[in-house]
């Protein structure tokens, strides 16, 4: 049937095209399974070559096989965390709003969070770690990256004991991260 269709579809280009989809098209009514696919790819094959020499565009004419790559996807891995520090390691704002959210399923607790207006003008959600705080609106505070894997969108974490965040009270130990003093030997 090839032969046949080679044979036909030396005239123009509109009637070559038409001649192989029509010939495809009758033997795909008769046949099945295996020999379905294989007269639908040699039929791709025979447009695709026709479209070489007679100025057919195969991506036009079988999107399904001879269709233009698609767009690769940028990659991911180099993509920054934390786009609000602006590449630094801290990032002053103001509190606009201090409240409490619940966290993900599997946990359950109160967590406290900080909205903020940042130096830069870029308003973000920040965690205030440690045990209890002294934050209101307006409170200047320092933020720095590191997210609360347990709550939607909080990508950032307050810094204990700069500005107007006061240290946690009586902590000994893992002091420096709640920025608490060396206790006073008695």
């Amino acid at each position: 049937w090839l032969k046949k269709v080679f044979a036909q579809a030396s005239a123009t280009s509109c009637a070559a095209y038409e001649i192989a989809t029509k010939t495809a098209n009758s033997l795909m009514a008769r046949s099945t399974g295996l020999l379905r696919s294989t007269i639908f790819l040699a039929s791709a094959a025979m447009i695709a070559l026709f479209g070489v020499y007679i100025g057919l565009s195969p991506a036009v004419r079988m999107p399904g096989v001879n269709a233009p790559p698609r767009k690769k996807k940028k990659c991911s891995r180099n993509r920054d965390k934390t786009p609000e520090l602006c590449k630094g390691p801290f990032r002053a704002g103001v509190c606009t709003r201090v409240y409490t959210v619940s966290p993900k399923k599997p946990n359950s607790a109160i967590r406290k969070v900080a909205r903020l207006k940042l130096s830069t003008g870029v308003p973000v959600t920040a965690y205030i770690p440690g045990e209890g705080h002294n934050l209101q609106e307006f409170s200047s505070v320092i933020m720095r990256g590191g997210r609360r894997k347990d709550l939607i969108g909080v990508k950032y974490t307050l810094v204990r004991g700069v500005k107007d965040l006061q240290p946690v009270e009586k902590r000994r130990q893992g002091r420096s991260k709640y920025g608490t003093p060396k206790p006073e030997k008695s």
